[in-house]
């Protein structure tokens, strides 16, 4: 993953040509702002907010105020936020799960993933990282694969929870190799990485584990990206090793209320894209295996949509759905 600024932000940075000085003059925001990270702390969604939180303070003139509202995959925060007053005083940081899986998991949503939400922009893509602890004895992939078909039951893997990211990934490279595993789902990515860690589960295949990897307490057998992470550069993607077209990355992005008035939303894009563009962000999230996207409302609500066709195939493909 390059650290140079993506051509979306790009194109975002161009199509905003709003200022820092032209946010003061406008009637908003007038109050701080309430960023609803869906999960618990520890993860990549709790890092994105924290991050982004105080450049966004000083880009806007108002405190965002990052809060934590965990449970149910994301669809707790989602719901009060589709459900919040639509005067962009309270946002949610989306992802994959909220705005692609869940509406294919869950057969009561509570909340519209289109029709609820104004995009404002795609944060971010992160690749993820195939980790393994102490438990199955091996270093790399092709001693995995290895092991996976000489002694299958001896393969389980972690997840997030059901229908998470995590699980889709690994149901993907299940479906690509002819391999199996046995699914233990945990509350969020931290406790499953700690798990990994103890040799209490045998692989993760997440976004967060760029740091346990660099610590030497995991084990990187591959990324699933296109390409390599700048984060692990002689970590190769599954691709590389011979599991054709795969592929997969998880997401991020920003949302409104839907109804949220269009000058807000645009001063909102500009803001963020103006901070994603800030050279020291981007050097702090590529550290981490979190590239930086950016871009338009329009781009974000198009990916959105075909993210859900795609990962729709997904959860129907790893039985993930609770229908």
């Amino acid at each position: 993953m390059k650290n140079a600024m993506s051509t979306s932000l790009l194109v975002g940075l161009l199509a905003s040509l709003v200022s820092i000085s032209s946010f003061a003059e406008s009637n908003w925001p007038q109050k701080p702002i309430h960023l609803m990270v869906p999960y618990p702390p520890g993860g990549n969604v709790d890092l994105i907010g924290r991050t982004l939180s105080e450049p966004l303070s000083r880009a806007l003139g108002q405190p965002v105020v990052v809060e934590n509202r965990a449970g149910a995959g994301g669809t707790i925060a989602s719901s009060e936020v589709a459900r919040a007053d639509a005067d962009g005083y309270t946002l949610l940081i989306g992802d994959i799960a909220t705005h692609g899986i869940n509406p294919h998991v869950y057969g009561n949503l509570a909340y519209d993933p289109v029709e609820d939400f104004a995009p404002i922009l795609q944060i971010t893509s992160v690749p993820l990282v195939m980790g393994i602890g102490p438990k199955l004895g091996v270093t790399t992939f092709e001693e995995f694969m290895a092991l996976a078909k000489s002694s299958p039951e001896s393969i389980d893997y972690a997840s997030a929870g059901n229908g998470t990211p995590q699980q889709l990934a690994f149901e993907y490279l299940k479906a690509k190799t002819g391999i199996e595993g046995l699914h233990i789902p945990y509350k969020g990515s931290a406790p499953a990485r700690t798990a990994l860690i103890a040799g209490e589960i045998g692989v993760f295949i997440d976004g967060t584990l760029v740091p346990s990897v660099k610590e030497g307490s995991v084990t990187a057998l591959a990324v699933t990206g296109q390409e390599r992470s700048a984060a692990l550069p002689d970590v190769p993607t599954l691709m590389e090793l011979g599991v054709d077209d795969y592929s997969f990355a998880s997401w991020h992005g920003l949302f409104a209320p839907a109804g949220t008035p269009a000058d807000v939303v645009e001063t909102l894009n500009a803001a963020v894209n103006e901070v994603l563009a800030d050279p020291e962000i981007q050097q702090r999230f590529a550290a981490v295996n979190i590239g930086l996207v950016g871009g338009t409302p329009e781009a974000f609500a198009e990916y959105v949509e075909q993210q859900s066709q795609q990962l729709g195939e997904l959860v129907e493909l790893a039985g993930a759905t609770n229908h």
